[in-house]
């Protein structure tokens, strides 16, 4: 597929978020796409340029007019010296006729035209052919939102931001797809210009993982060595721009963190320390590095023991945490430094301005637990914000969505699987066999060897993946980004749908106040203990499970999906959702829409009581988020009755996760 990216900006040097987000997102998008990104430079002087960034993405920069320039800069004095370049960019690009007829001429040879801020789109809109061409956007921001903020002045500001407002809103009904950097903008955009949610995914922003050195002590000792460190006290890394927010963090560290903690060494990294300076916050356990080379902000994380990120203010995904999470470091952040950051385990501590020198002292007093975090944030960084995967999972996103380009589907059906692929091959023969034929599968396949019936044509449209990412619920959430029906299907690898599965979940969503179906789910050995049936009988309504659940795609990501941290070990995710869509509308029982799932030997290891049973440390997380719904179901399962470790798992779910449990969850002894 050819793609062509429109922007504005260089991509090389990757340098500050937007650079970095683009090269990151657009590098590796599938050896079957050709990516050519048409960019230029918001400063005079650098002439044309034609490269390739990797095997698959071309960087095409064209350079801006003197004209162009000239009329920015008067601009720029109208709206009281803040730079408006890019703000004013659909209007005055006409001043440069190159990069408009360069950018036009991608966007009309592309299958995919994608808009990296919606400055361009104006330029291109009338040789675009929605019949044939995916349109996407790219949002780095909400960028009506930022320029208002930015730019409102009750004068030239004002009218240069209503500008963008109105760009972005004409963007975002043109495009089939819009890429958010975080659930919370995907909020945004629903909220401020009435976009449906089921329009935009969250593609995060990242880091290069696999290129991140892992050091010995030995060269660490080195690097401490080279870089002036004589003692051995604990090194805890900051990162920021010349930028408010940064600017506000560094002076909290240096006026605050460094004299509440004198045992540990604070090291300012980026323009924000050159503020430090000025100001003269010197103290004993204080470096202030000034801007960094690429090779010495390496350094610096390679000797660093902590990360730490006091942000107070600002918008958007802290980059800067996702690069401390790439290389293994343990990090004490604020809430507001963790936005957008979605982990499905404790990737890290989050502390207020109040407890944030406790937590960073103890913390630098605790090997072991420093290690635990540093374990966990390179796993989350590596499975959810790697650049190398995120730029697959989008080439993936935007091949399908451009393949079903008039080819609508009213269901999705989700499948994770793992290591079952007979019985993978059954299901798929129970769907052939379906009364209501308007559907498509997405199988996320996280076993060690790809299916062997991938292939194989079963007579509906069958997008199947293969990852090594391991767990049902990313699993789950990395199949409806791909889904395209109105309404997404969730059932298990082994399950087996009755005919008439879809025909009759369909009729109830002719009703607009119905978001879901709770599907029958029977099984058999259900009174035999040497087997785990799986069904929802005597639950209806309640439990929610993903064996048979319809959830409508507009409510499945306006509620953001399943949430990861009911992942490793898996349960209670289904109910959590299933409450939660609850929320937005009703979700009826269908006693007809059935699928059978048989039961599990309780001979199998994983399938035994004792291992079973460690998945209620959820119920803990359960509790915490639905209390009043959490109980209902606690009374009706009574598990405690059958289930021995009960109890202990619970607990031990409530002290993991810092839940308070009432009176009723702590039995007496």
């Amino acid at each position: 597929m050819r793609i062509a990216i429109l922007d504005m900006q260089p991509i090389d040097p990757p340098v500050g978020g937007g650079r970095l987000r683009l090269l990151g997102l657009y590098h590796g998008l599938g050896a079957e796409h050709a990516a050519t990104y048409v960019g230029s430079y918001d400063w005079p002087g650098p002439g044309f340029r034609d490269q390739m960034l990797s095997p698959t993405l071309r960087e095409i920069m064209v350079p801006l007019s003197d004209a162009h320039f000239a009329e920015a800069k008067r601009q720029r004095r109208a709206a009281g010296g803040k730079t408006v370049i890019d703000s004013t960019f659909h209007t005055t690009a006409h001043l440069s006729p190159d990069y408009v007829a360069a950018a036009r001429r991608a966007a009309a040879e592309a299958d995919a035209v994608v808009f990296s801020h919606p400055w361009v789109y104006p330029l291109v809109r009338d040789v675009l052919d929605p019949s044939r061409q995916l349109i996407v956007y790219d949002a780095h921001n909400v960028e009506g939102l930022l320029r208002t903020e930015l730019l409102d002045d009750q004068g030239a500001g004002t009218q240069i931001a209503r500008g963008v407002v109105d760009v972005e809103v004409r963007l975002c009904r043109a495009a089939n797809l819009i890429l958010a950097c975080s659930h919370d903008d995907r909020l945004l955009f629903s909220r401020l210009y009435d976009i449906p949610p089921g329009k935009i995914r969250v593609a995060a922003n990242g880091a290069f993982t696999r290129q991140i050195p892992h050091p010995t002590t030995a060269e660490r000792r080195e690097i401490r060595d080279r870089l002036g460190l004589g003692d051995d006290r604990p090194v805890a890394f900051f990162l920021g721009s010349l930028y408010a927010p940064n600017l506000e963090a560094a002076q909290f560290i240096a006026s605050t963190l460094a004299r509440q903690v004198p045992e540990v060494l604070f090291v300012i990294g980026g323009g924000a320390g050159d503020e430090i300076r000025k100001a003269g916050l010197e103290a004993a356990n204080l470096v202030v590095t000034g801007g960094l080379s690429e090779d010495a902000k390496r350094d610096w994380l390679s000797v660093a023991d902590i990360a730490v990120n006091p942000m107070f203010s600002g918008s958007g995904t802290n980059i800067k945490m996702l690069e401390f999470m790439a290389w293994g470091l343990p990090i004490v952040t604020t809430k507001v430094g963790a936005r957008g950051i979605e982990t499905a385990n404790t990737a890290f501590l989050v502390a207020d301005a109040d407890g944030f020198a406790t937590a960073v002292s103890r913390l630098a007093a605790n090997a072991p637990a420093r290690e635990e975090l540093s374990d966990a944030a390179r796993t989350e960084a590596d499975r959810s914000y790697s650049w190398e995967r995120i730029s697959a999972n989008a080439g993936r996103l935007l091949q399908h969505r451009h393949q079903a380009l008039g080819h609508p589907v009213f269901f999705s059906i989700v499948v994770p699987t793992y290591e079952r692929h007979e019985h993978l091959s059954r299901l798929m023969a129970r769907l052939a066999s379906q009364s209501d034929d308007d559907f498509e599968v997405i199988v996320i396949d996280q076993s060690a060897e790809p299916w062997p019936d991938r292939d194989k044509p079963f007579g509906f449209s069958l997008t199947y993946v293969h990852t090594d990412v391991r767990g049902a619920v990313p699993a789950r959430n990395a199949g409806a980004d791909l889904a395209v029906g109105e309404v997404i299907a969730f059932t298990d690898d082994d399950c087996e749908p009755g005919q008439d599965w879809l025909a009759s979940a369909r009729p109830l969503f002719d009703d607009p106040g119905v978001v879901g179906v709770e599907g029958l789910v029977l099984s058999d050995r259900v009174d035999d203990p040497e087997w785990r049936p799986v069904t929802n009988e005597g639950f209806e309504g309640l439990a929610f499970m993903t064996a048979n659940f319809f959830l409508r795609a507009e409510a499945f990501h306006a509620l953001n999906g399943f949430d990861l941290l009911f992942d490793n070990p898996h349960f209670r995710e289904d109910t959590d959702l299933g409450w939660r869509a609850l929320e937005l509308g009703r979700v009826p029982f269908s006693h007809e829409a059935w699928v059978f799932h048989p039961p599990h030997p309780r001979s199998v290891e994983r399938e035994s009581l004792a291992e079973r049973s460690r998945f209620f440390e959820k119920d803990a997380l359960l509790y915490r988020k639905h209390p009043s719904r959490y109980l209902q179901l606690f009374w009706r399962e009574c598990q405690w009755r059958h289930n021995p470790f009960f109890w202990a798992y619970l607990r031990r779910g409530a002290e993991k996760y810092g839940v308070e449990l009432p009176e009723e969850l702590k039995p007496a002894g």
